[in-house]
């Protein structure tokens, strides 16, 4: 059975990353979360869950240098970890 999941992202809040591509991390984030709904599943949370306003992501672990794409990778997966 097919599931139609619409997920707008209206604002990225990131704090202490400077002068960061924050559209960079915003595409990847959305890529991430594509893949891994379309590889993974709709998690049980999410596919009860309805409309949610506001998903805390909990923490995830950034690394000196890492680029955009990857600290985008990064909130995808602990957001997706926040609907299990």
């Amino acid at each position: 059975m097919e599931v139609a999941i619409e997920i707008e992202i209206a604002e990225i809040v990131l704090i202490g990353f400077g002068t960061i591509d924050r559209e960079r991390v915003r595409a990847a984030l959305v890529a991430e979360l594509s893949r891994l709904l379309a590889e993974e599943g709709v998690p049980v949370g999410l596919s009860s869950a309805g409309a949610i306003e506001t998903l805390d992501g909990g923490a995830f672990r950034l690394t000196s240098g890492m680029r955009p794409e990857q600290i985008g990778q990064q909130i995808a997966l602990a957001l997706y970890r926040g609907w299990q």
